[in-house]
C-alpha cells in the first residue's frame, strides 16, 4: 500500500485532472459510509471523495474518488454553490458533515485530521491532512452560519 504523503498526493491530482484550476483549491479527503441492514446480514458501502474548496468562499466542490491498489481516479466534479445549496449540518449523530443540494443529493461526509492505517479498513485511504482538516471546518461554520 503507498504511504500516507503518496495517497494524498494522489487524491490531489486526481482532483486536480477533473476540476479547472484544482490546483488553486484547498482540498481534503472525505468518506461516506453507507449501511443497509438486511433479516440475514448487513452491507457496508464506503465511498470516497475529495472536496475542494477555497478559504473565505462558500463554494464546495465535490470529486468521487475511485482507488484501486493505490491508484486513484477521479469521476465527475459536483459545485456546490449558494444557488444549488438546500442545507448544510455540522454534524449528525455520527459526526458528519452532510450536505444536501437541491436536486436531492445528499453527502455524509467524514472528514477527519488523519486516518491511521489501522483504519484503512473502514476509510479506505489513510492520509493526514490537519491544516486541510482546520480550513474545512472554517469553511463549513462559514455555509452553515450562512
Amino acid at each position: 500500500m503507498p504511504s500516507k504523503e503518496e495517497l494524498k498526493a494522489a487524491i490531489h491530482a486526481a482532483f486536480e485532472s477533473v476540476v479547472a484550476d484544482g490546483a488553486s483549491y484547498t482540498k481534503v479527503y472525505a468518506s461516506e459510509m453507507k449501511q443497509k441492514n438486511y433479516i440475514v446480514f448487513r452491507t457496508t458501502t464506503v465511498s470516497n471523495f475529495a472536496v475542494g474548496f477555497k478559504p473565505g468562499r462558500t463554494e464546495l466542490v465535490i470529486v468521487p474518488l475511485d482507488e484501486n491498489m493505490g491508484v486513484i481516479s477521479a469521476g465527475a466534479p459536483l459545485t456546490v454553490t449558494d444557488a444549488n445549496r438546500a442545507s448544510v449540518k455540522r454534524r449528525d449523530l455520527q459526526g458528519r458533515t452532510v450536505i444536501k443540494t437541491t436536486d436531492g443529493q445528499t453527502f455524509k461526509l467524514s472528514v477527519l485530521p488523519s486516518v491511521p492505517k489501522l483504519m484503512a479498513a473502514a476509510y479506505q485511504l489513510p492520509v493526514d491532512q490537519k491544516a486541510e482538516y482546520e480550513a474545512f471546518v472554517a469553511v463549513r461554520d462559514t455555509i452553515t452560519a450562512s
